[in-house]
Formats: C-alpha cells, structure tokens, sequence
C-alpha cells in the first residue's frame, strides 16, 4: 500500500505538472497573438469572425449593439445626403459609445462633417471637401484618438457600385486605415441594393481587420484576443458602421 503522504505528493506534482503546461499553453496563444500579423496569409482566415448582435440601447432612439466582447449604442441625427454636389455637414452627425470587460469605463465617439486634423495625402481618388470626422473620450476625459474619412466625388450612379471611401484613425498611438473593399457576397453594395460594401483595415500596410456589410446582419473581422491592436481595429469598425452613409443600402 502507497503511504498517503506519498500519494499526495504524487497528485501534488501532476496538478503541478498540469498547471505549468496549461501557462505555457496560454503564454503560447498570447505570443502568437501579439506577434506580427503574416500577411501572406489572407486577413479572413487570421482574424476573429463576429456578427452584429442587436441589444436593448439607453433608449428607442440610441439602439444597442454587441460585437463580441464589445459592446455599445450609438445615435445618428440622420442619414448624410449631398446638397448641391457637396456633403452636408448638419447630417453628418452621429455619437456613439463602445465598451469592453477591461476598460475602465466606455469609449465615447463624436462625429461630424468638418475638416479634420489628420493628413490624408495617401489617398489617390478625388473626394469631397468635406471630411467625416470624429474625436473620442473616456470617463469625459479626452483620448488621443481621432478619424477622418473622405468620401468620393461623382455622380450616384457612378458610385453606385461601390462609392471610394478612405480614411485614417490615429488611436492610443496607433495608427490603422481603411478603405472600401468587398469582403464577401455579390458584388453589389450593402445587403445587394448597391452602394458601400464593407471596409478593410490595415496597420503598416497589412490588411489586420475589417468590416462586411453584405448580408443582412454585418460581421467584423478582429484581430485575436491578446493582439495589441484589436481594441483599435475595433473602435475603427465600429467606427465606421456607425456612420450613416449615404453609400449604404441604397
């Protein structure tokens, strides 16, 4: 018979044993997750597929929405629409709140039409003068974040395929853009009736998240937990599917 110090012991050091494989199991995903994305391999099969879940909102007028771990409401004065060949900046508004388990309390988003404060030399199609802009606060305290989002010129029908966008969100030191690709369904915008049908988001050049609105219900691609970018990529796709274009489901 095995004395019961020893069979302690023996439990002991497999519980032991256990543990340690399962840290460095964890320690394992983690690295991997903050390691630097490979862009050889196609950003949809790297990243984390979530769907669009609707909530109940702060009220009928400020719906709710969860994207995973994340979570919010959003408000928008109206749909944009153009007025004499330019984009209204009264109808660009909108504000929006985007939460997570481990922030210490959520990230508000405020946007309108206006100038912006964010160079966008990179982009090469003609836009309009008027850019989508928004600032971002935490706890009422300002964060070092900002994006701006240029809209293509030309007519409705000449955008009606998929209407230019382009944009960059500067946030908590990283940098990320966008710009207008279909990631999945018919080649027809928004839901098949013409117009945006979904963003891709690069950080350096390498495709690491975006957002689909083909479909009936939209489906983000995030970076995996632990990447040091994925509460950005976030913000950003939210960010944009936030904003009432008038590209969207038109």
């Amino acid at each position: 018979m095995i004395p019961r110090s020893t069979l302690r012991t023996l439990v002991l050091s497999a519980a032991l044993v256990a543990g340690v494989g399962e840290v460095r199991a964890q320690a394992a995903q983690t690295s991997q997750a903050q390691a630097a994305p490979d862009a050889t391999v196609p950003m949809m099969q790297r990243t984390e597929k979530l769907r669009l879940q609707g909530k109940r909102g702060e009220s009928l007028l400020r719906p709710g929405y969860a994207v995973g771990e994340y979570t919010g409401s959003a408000k928008s004065v109206g749909k944009s629409v153009k007025a004499l060949g330019s984009y209204s900046k009264d109808s660009m508004k909108a504000s929006f709140s985007v939460a997570a388990p481990d922030w210490s309390a959520p990230v508000e988003g405020s946007c309108e039409g206006g100038q912006g404060r964010i160079g966008l030399g990179w982009i090469t199609f003609d836009h309009d003068d008027l850019l989508y802009v928004c600032t971002y606060s935490q706890g009422g305290t300002p964060l070092k974040a900002a994006m701006s989002l240029a809209l293509s010129k030309g007519s409705f029908l000449g955008n009606l395929s998929q209407p230019q966008r382009a944009g960059e969100l500067q946030y908590q030191g990283i940098t990320l853009r966008a710009q207008t690709k279909r990631l999945g369904g018919l080649p027809f915008g928004g839901a098949g009736k013409g117009g945006v049908m979904g963003y891709v988001i690069t950080r350096d050049g390498v495709e690491v998240g975006g957002v689909d609105f083909n479909g009936l219900v939209p489906t983000f691609y995030l970076p995996p937990k632990g990447a040091p970018d994925r509460d950005a990529v976030a913000v950003f796709a939210l960010t944009l599917f936030n904003f009432q274009d008038p590209g969207r489901n038109l």
